[in-house]
């Protein structure tokens, strides 16, 4: 009996393997092209690293916490359903929803960013709009046929891209100190034409794109020693092991490479590896190993996007067919929707500079994130009060970190920009009718009770 419960707790993550889960969660790929869109805006960008960093660890802290006093499958989602009902909960699927899709193509704009670094025609100020628009959704049909065989076959090299992504984003973190220049770091500090917090909210919001997923970093408590103690501190630990990751490669970028330069960059990485050995071929492997960790990660999110409308039609949120699944338990009819709707983004936003179209790409990713977000973590206090937990110092700290995060999101909110606000609204209000169907299916099968006086 003894030996059984020691292999039980042996196979628990204590904090150290806790952490590594938590940052390897956090650092993707999707922050290839974040360089040239923050050295855009100039140094002043640094304090939107930090009060970014800042706000994600105190929304972070809040969804721990909620995963420790309201274990549920679907996260998020189900955080906000709970607390709030159906209406929220599917508000919520839809925002989410749309931020993944949005997100991978983003990664799909990142990629083709430094496909270019070979093929200068995909960022040619006359017929690159075209080419990068065609390269970008020739790759993603070619990853839909990949996902209809299931995610072992579409994920099968995940791995190996994901360390040619760290191996390229920790190099230059660490080794371009060496190459350094303070003068050209400070050449700008504000580039904007704006003010200076006008500048700071921007690169914020920016920043943000960087640690999207936070959420998926709390794990289930079932697998965690000691969950209390534990998942609080990985995630702070996992976290800042991400920023500091983030920030050095993004800092040491902007004082590598000339302002001019690096804001006309679809491939800063690579472009800071060409300055540092003053080598074509180095910026060639660097370049190389970016488009590989951009594309690689992109099928393990592609199925992974379809999850949350598969519950959601599983709940009677969303029509059956997002539910329907191929021989391979693929939910193709989801996927083959979704890459339309994703084609379409692509369509609309094309531009021959990719960092700009990467820019609008992943601020209404943003935006579409922090409708759920702002939903699941006012949901900690209403769910603490439901479960009748004690009202201590503990519900007290965590409250502030409510608060705290609420204003972190407001001023990402603001920061997303005009267009990413007007789109976001329109679909949130978009929302409100498209809502009666799903509710209409949950009156009949006495899902949702609707009080009449």
């Amino acid at each position: 009996m003894s030996s059984e419960i020691s292999a039980k707790k042996a196979k628990k993550m204590g904090v150290l393997a806790l952490t590594l889960v938590t940052a390897s969660n956090m650092m993707g790929s999707g922050v290839f092209l974040l360089p040239t869109n923050l050295g855009s805006i100039g140094a002043i960008s640094i304090f939107g690293w930090i009060i970014t960093i800042l706000g994600v660890m105190a929304l972070a802290l809040v969804f721990a916490k909620t995963s420790l006093i309201h274990e549920r499958i679907g996260g998020i989602v189900a955080y906000s359903r709970d607390a709030f009902g159906p209406f929220v909960g599917f508000q919520s699927t839809v925002a989410y929803w749309v931020s993944a899709w949005i997100g991978n193509v983003a990664l799909l704009v990142a990629g083709v960013g430094y496909l270019a670094y070979f093929f200068p025609i995909l960022k040619d100020p006359t017929v690159g709009t075209t080419y990068s628009c065609i390269v970008a959704i020739v790759i993603l049909w070619i990853y839909v046929f990949l996902s209809s065989f299931g995610a072992k076959v579409a994920g099968s090299a995940q791995s190996f891209t994901a360390i040619c992504g760290l191996a390229v984003i920790l190099g230059v973190g660490i080794f371009g100190w060496f190459y350094f220049k303070p003068e050209t770091y400070l050449e700008v500090i504000n580039d904007t034409g704006n003010s200076n917090f006008s500048a700071i909210i921007a690169a914020a919001s920016l920043a943000l794109w960087g640690f999207l997923g936070v959420e998926s970093a709390v794990v289930s408590t079932g697998q965690v020693e000691n969950p209390e103690k534990t998942v609080p501190k990985a995630t702070v630990y996992g976290l800042l092991i991400a920023a500091v990751c983030y920030v050095a490669s993004s800092t040491v970028i902007a004082g590598i490479i000339p302002h001019e330069v690096l804001k006309n960059s679809s491939a800063p990485f690579a472009d800071a590896v060409k300055y540092m050995f003053d080598s074509e071929l180095a910026g060639s492997i660097a370049s190389a190993l970016s488009i590989l960790a951009c594309f690689g990660s992109i099928s393990g999110w592609f199925i992974l996007q379809s999850e949350a409308p598969r519950a959601a039609a599983e709940s009677g949120l969303f029509p059956k067919w997002f539910a329907e699944l191929n021989k391979n338990d693929v939910p193709m009819k989801s996927l083959i929707f979704t890459a339309v709707l994703m084609c379409c983004v692509l369509l609309l936003t094309a531009s021959p500079n990719l960092a700009e179209q990467f820019q609008i790409v992943i601020l209404m990713s943003v935006y579409c994130s922090l409708l759920p977000y702002l939903y699941a973590i006012t949901a900690l206090p209403i769910l603490w009060t439901a479960k009748k937990l004690k009202k201590d110092g503990n519900y007290k700290w965590h409250t502030l970190l409510v608060l705290i995060s609420i204003l972190y999101c407001m001023f990402a909110l603001v920061g997303s920009g005009a267009d990413s606000i007007f789109w976001g609204t329109l679909l949130v209000t978009f929302m409100i009718p498209v809502f009666t169907f799903p509710a209409l299916k949950l009156i009949n099968n006495k899902e949702l009770d609707v009080k009449i006086d």
